[in-house]
């Protein structure tokens, strides 16, 4: 065993930070800035990986490029380096560009300078940039952006973008996760995804866009807005420029164009709440400007002129189940094969379509598949069912586009397939299809397969069925699973095959195996699910690039297991497992702001390399804290400000080499610290014991 410590760099506004990072400073080194302002840049080269740059905090340790010249505040040319609690300011170019992938820049501030205040490269990946700021970057002869994603897969967590001289967020690149920031009062756009060559199927999720000069939104192709504000900017709240966006349950509100406009085709437009928009330029809450949309369950109220309007020329929209009041009118209909059903409102042009359905009723006794089988010629015809209990099993083919299917509530309306020898519901060869209000049990196969894309299942229950409770097939992409619940079933509760599918608030308790599963399919979402009591694994990403955020996962086998590559874990709780609360067992994973207690084996075990682990809190855990495991790869990780509190062994048992444990707080743990491998390096743990002695604070 050899433990070393590695050097930590304590400077001061008179010491030459460039001249430490090329001569003294070694990969994983930390430097420390103290209190004041230093009229200094800084380059990291590209032999410095997994080195720290640490102010004092955002305002007490400022870097000022007022005299420099044409250079930028910062430049990362390593990997996997991290930035924090610092202000950059007044530089002639950049304030911190990013040239490389997986580093971090936490509690930073960029302002005031004459380029983006912060800048991810085209080829830069899974950089996490969180509790930031990039404020006030102006220059009246360039465009110039609060934060600006060239790269693919970032993600931008928890920051403010305010008073840019254009976009707060301009996003030039593909599948990154933009969550809960807040863009005000920019020039152009408050968030901007539609400038790159290929932008699309990026995650927006509880953002704020507020007073921006034109869009608070503006987004490309296949997209996500899910639980964003958009209130009172000077052109549009949302726009989606290309197609097959999702846009579910946005706030938009007092924008001074329209509310949504939708310049696109084959979106989905549901749930969102459109009030008081087109207040300056006596706009309408939804424009339509594209094809073969849907409009489902809006609330659209006391906007200037038309609550919704399909615009001449335009085919084939759905316009479903909108409550809309106070607008002038409600509904304008100037498209072509337009369908209207179940809308709730009281003027349109022309006259009639607030009354106006395309629905049957389907009452127990009856029929779901002799309805479903009618259906030859509208699409998005709507199928009501009502309370009781059907024996019997859907198949949704060809030509069926768009149809819904509602149920008269979860546990009244029940799908019941015993003995029939089939799947509960197959939707298979038509997409857009919306499933809600039901249960579906007891099918011989799985509860509900669907191989195709852009489907919706909504307040569906999904009760021990033979095979999955849902199964997402291999091909299919851009399918949301909201507020259901698959327990019970004989293997996984959701299992997802294809690309870019949402599971969201949704349960999945008490099944054979895993409770959410993505096996094939990348950058699939998982958020803020409830995994309970199944024999395997609460969540399992079986491949790379996924999202998992702030689910909880108890009383499973593991509560969440990495299998492959590159997926972020933000902000979950793996509590009362009966094995590990998350076990990583592949490489370069992002493991930030995680609770794991109460596991009876170890709150995160990690079994390969160059994995981060980052502001958890682990705690009570029946073995160890965190266990880097002793095979051939499981180095080069990271450990860094995690709190690890009376877990009955170690806090931290290192039997890896080359990993990095920094500025981690250790308490009650026997020992807090136990290093068995070699080379594996140390810097400012808070902690009490130690294996070999000495690890603990300054080794």
């Amino acid at each position: 065993m050899e433990g070393n410590c590695m050097a930590v760099f304590n400077l001061t506004p008179a010491n030459d930070i460039q001249d430490v990072i090329n001569n003294f400073v070694n990969p994983g080194d930390t430097i420390n800035l103290g209190e004041g302002t230093y009229n200094q840049s800084i380059n990291i080269g590209m032999d410095k990986d997994c080195i720290r740059i640490v102010g004092a905090g955002v305002g007490k340790t400022i870097l000022d490029g007022t005299e420099l010249g044409v250079v930028n505040g910062i430049e990362i040319d390593s990997f996997m380096v991290t930035i924090e609690k610092l202000t950059i300011q007044n530089f002639g170019d950049l304030g911190i560009l990013i040239q490389t992938s997986e580093n971090i820049i936490n509690q930073v501030k960029s302002q005031s300078n004459q380029n983006n205040g912060m800048e991810i490269a085209s080829d830069a990946e899974r950089n996490l940039i969180i509790e930031s700021e990039a404020n006030f970057n102006v220059n009246p002869e360039v465009d110039v952006d609060g934060i600006q994603v060239n790269g693919d897969h970032n993600y931008i967590v928890k920051c403010k973008f305010i008073g840019n001289s254009d976009d707060g967020l301009g996003l030039n690149s593909s599948n990154n996760l933009v969550f809960l920031n807040c863009a005000k009062e920019n020039g152009f756009n408050g968030f901007n995804a539609v400038d790159g060559d290929v932008v699309d199927c990026n995650l927006f999720i509880c953002n704020q866009a507020i007073k921006n000069g034109t869009d608070g939104f503006i987004i490309n192709n296949t997209s996500l807005l899910l639980w964003n504000k958009t209130l009172c900017n000077g052109d549009d709240g949302i726009e989606a420029a290309l197609d097959n966006n999702l846009l579910w349950r946005n706030e938009v509100k007092g924008n001074n164009e329209d509310g949504i406009d939708v310049n696109s085709n084959n979106s989905r437009i549901i749930r969102n709440k459109v009030v008081k928009n087109g207040i300056k330029q006596n706009d309408r809450g939804i424009e339509i400007n594209g094809n073969t949309n849907i409009f489902d369950n809006n609330c659209v109220e006391n906007n200037v002129q038309a609550g919704i309007i399909a615009d001449q020329f335009f085919d084939g929209n759905v316009i479903r189940s909108n409550r809309l009041r106070g607008n002038n009118p409600d509904i304008v209909n100037e498209g072509i094969n337009t369908v209207f059903d179940d809308n709730k409102c009281i003027t349109s042009d022309p006259a009639g379509l607030c009354q106006k359905n395309n629905e049957v009723i389907v009452n127990e006794g009856e029929s779901i598949q002799a309805a479903i089988s009618a259906v030859t010629t509208t699409e998005g015809f709507t199928i009501r069912v009502g309370a009781g209990t059907f024996p019997e099993i859907l198949n949704i083919g060809l030509g069926k586009d768009r149809i819904r299917i509602i149920g008269a509530g979860q546990g009244k309306t029940i799908i019941d397939g015993v003995g029939l020898g089939g799947i509960g519901i197959n939707i298979d060869g038509s997409s857009f299809v919306t499933i809600e209000n039901l249960t579906v049990k007891n099918s011989d196969s799985s509860g509900i397969r669907i191989n195709t894309s852009d489907n919706i299942l909504h307040c569906v229950n999904v009760f021990e069925n033979q095979i999955d409770g849902i199964l997402i097939m291999g091909l299919s992409e851009r399918n949301m699973v909201m507020n259901c619940e698959s327990s019970g079933n004989n293997f996984v509760g959701i299992s997802v095959d294809g690309t870019h599918n949402y599971v969201v608030c949704s349960q999945c308790n008490r099944n054979m195996e895993e409770g959410i599963r993505f096996n094939q399919g990348e950058f699939n979402l998982a958020f803020h699910n409830l995994c309970d009591g199944n024999h395997a694994e609460g969540i399992e990403p079986g491949s790379n690039n996924n999202f998992i955020i702030s689910n909880c996962v108890l009383n499973n086998a593991d509560g969440i297991e990495a299998e492959r590559d590159f997926n972020l874990f933000l902000w979950n709780k793996a509590c009362n497992n009966n094995r590990d609360g998350i076990d990583v067992e592949e490489s370069n994973n992002l493991v930030w702001g995680n609770i794991c207690s109460n596991n009876e084996r170890d709150g995160i075990f990690i079994q390969e390399d160059n994995n981060r682990m980052i502001h958890n809190i682990i705690k009570n855990n029946g073995v160890r804290g965190i266990r880097i495991e002793d095979r051939p790869f499981a180095d080069f990780n990271i450990i860094d400000n995690n709190t690890i509190i009376n877990n009955s062994q170690e806090g931290i048992l290192i039997l890896g080499d080359n990993n990095k444990v920094r500025s981690n707080c250790l308490i009650g743990n026997n020992p807090d610290i136990n290093d068995q491998g070699t080379n594996s390096i140390m810097d400012e743990n808070k902690c009490q014991t130690s294996i070999p002695d000495g690890l603990c604070e300054d080794c």
